[in-house]
C-alpha cells in the first residue's frame, strides 16, 4: 500500500487553527477505541455500546516510525479529504451494476432495512420488527489484536500473525469467562468464527466448562466482513482520497474494495460491503435456528441458550438485525464502527426472551 497523505506546513495563523481543529475532531473519531465494560444486556431501543476515547489505547503505544501527534496530523489530513472522497464515492456508485444495486436494496427491505446508495446509509425501515428467535443469544467479540492497535488495520477476513490476539487480548479473552462463568450460564451450543482471534477468547471459556467442547462448533458463516485488498493495510497507509474511509468516517455501508485479499498462501479473497455483512448475519441467524432445533435437550430445559463468538463488523450487523442497531446522534441512519462498535470481549445479550 503506498501513502499518498502528507502534512502541508502553513505560515497563517487561520490555516493553523483550522487544521488544528480538524485533527482532534479527526483524533475524536479516529482514535475511539472501546474501554473495558462490564456484562452488558441489549435490548434495542436508543441503549448503545457506551466507550471511552483515550488518544491511544491503555498498552497501544505509538510504534517507532509513527508518533501519536503524527498519527494525529495523517488522520486528520485524511478527515480533511472529504469532498474527495465523496467525489470518489460518486464515481464508485454510478460504476456499479444496477441488478446488483437493485438486489441489494430488495433483500435488505425483506428485513426491514433502507438502503441509500447516494448516502451509502443503513437505516431500520418504520415497519421494522425484529425476529423472535426459539433461543437466547450472547455475542462477544474477540480480545485485542495487534491490528486493532493504533496504528490500526483494517482487520476483517484475515488470520495473520498480527491479526492474532495478543498479551491484552489474551487477558480479555480470561476476563470474558470470567464474567460468563460468574452468571452460571448453561449453553447449549456454542458457535466460533473460524478466524483465530474469535476462536481462541471462545475457548478461554469453552475449557471451563466440562463438556461443552462437544457443543461447540466453528462456522465460517460467523467470519468478519471481508474488506477485500483493504484487508490487514494500515487505515493511515491508504489513499487519503479513497472511499475506504467513508467506512467509518460516515458509516457508509455499500462501499468496497474492487480488489481482493491476497492471503498468505496465494487464495485471492473478495471484499463485501457492510450491507452484505448484515445479509450474512440473516444467514448466521437462519442456521442458528436450524441447528437449536435439531438439538436433543429436555422437553423442561427451558430456552436454549446459544453463545457466538466474533468480530466487530460481524457482531454489528447481527446487532442491528436483532434490533439492537445504533442510530448514529442527530441522524437517522445507523452506525456500526467507531463510537457504536462492540467492545472487546465483552459478552452482550442481543436476544434474550
Amino acid at each position: 500500500t503506498t501513502t499518498t497523505t502528507t502534512t502541508t506546513t502553513t505560515t497563517t495563523t487561520t490555516t493553523t487553527t483550522t487544521m488544528r481543529c480538524v485533527a482532534m475532531a479527526a483524533a475524536a473519531l479516529l482514535l475511539r477505541l472501546p474501554g473495558a465494560l462490564p456484562f452488558a444486556i441489549v435490548r434495542g431501543g436508543s441503549r448503545g455500546f457506551r466507550s471511552r476515547a483515550p488518544l491511544l489505547h491503555a498498552g497501544a503505544a505509538p510504534t517507532a516510525e509513527v508518533s501519536a501527534e503524527q498519527l494525529e496530523e495523517i488522520y486528520a489530513g485524511i478527515a480533511a479529504q472529504r469532498p474527495a472522497q465523496d467525489a470518489a464515492y460518486e464515481a464508485y456508485v454510478a460504476g456499479l451494476d444496477e441488478e446488483y444495486k437493485a438486489s441489494l436494496v430488495s433483500r435488505a427491505k425483506d428485513l426491514g432495512l433502507e438502503v441509500d446508495f447516494a448516502t451509502g446509509h443503513i437505516s431500520y425501515a418504520k415497519d421494522f420488527v425484529a425476529p423472535s428467535p426459539s433461543f437466547d443469544l450472547v455475542y462477544t467479540r474477540h480480545g485485542k489484536t495487534t491490528g486493532n492497535t493504533e496504528p490500526r488495520v483494517y482487520q476483517g477476513y484475515v488470520d495473520e500473525p498480527k491479526n492474532a490476539l495478543n498479551a491484552i487480548g489474551l487477558g480479555q479473552a480470561e476476563e470474558a469467562a470470567d464474567k460468563l462463568e460468574a452468571l452460571g450460564l448453561r449453553p447449549d451450543l456454542v458457535v466460533l468464527s473460524p478466524l483465530a482471534r474469535a476462536a481462541d477468547t471462545g475457548r478461554a471459556y469453552v475449557r471451563r466448562v466440562p463438556g461443552l467442547e462437544a457443543a461447540t462448533e466453528e462456522w465460517e458463516v460467523a467470519a468478519e466482513q471481508r474488506f477485500g485488498a483493504w484487508d490487514n493495510a494500515r487505515v493511515m497507509d491508504l489513499p487519503a482520497q479513497s472511499i475506504c474511509h467513508l467506512f467509518y468516517l460516515d458509516a457508509n455501508a455499500c462501499v468496497k474494495s474492487d480488489k481482493p485479499y491476497i492471503a498468505p498462501d496465494g487464495t485471492e479473497i473478495e471484499g463485501e460491503c457492510f450491507v452484505e455483512a448484515v445479509l450474512r448475519a440473516k444467514e448466521l441467524l437462519d442456521a442458528l435456528e436450524a441447528r437449536v432445533a435439531a438439538l436433543e435437550r429436555p422437553e423442561d430445559a427451558g430456552r436454549p441458550l446459544v453463545l457466538v463468538y466474533g468480530h466487530s463488523m460481524a457482531g454489528a450487523a447481527l446487532s442491528i438485525l436483532t434490533g439492537n442497531g445504533k442510530v448514529v446522534e442527530g441522524a437517522g441512519h445507523l452506525g456500526f464502527d467507531g463510537p457504536y462498535i462492540m467492545p472487546n470481549a465483552t459478552p452482550v445479550f442481543l436476544v434474550k426472551g
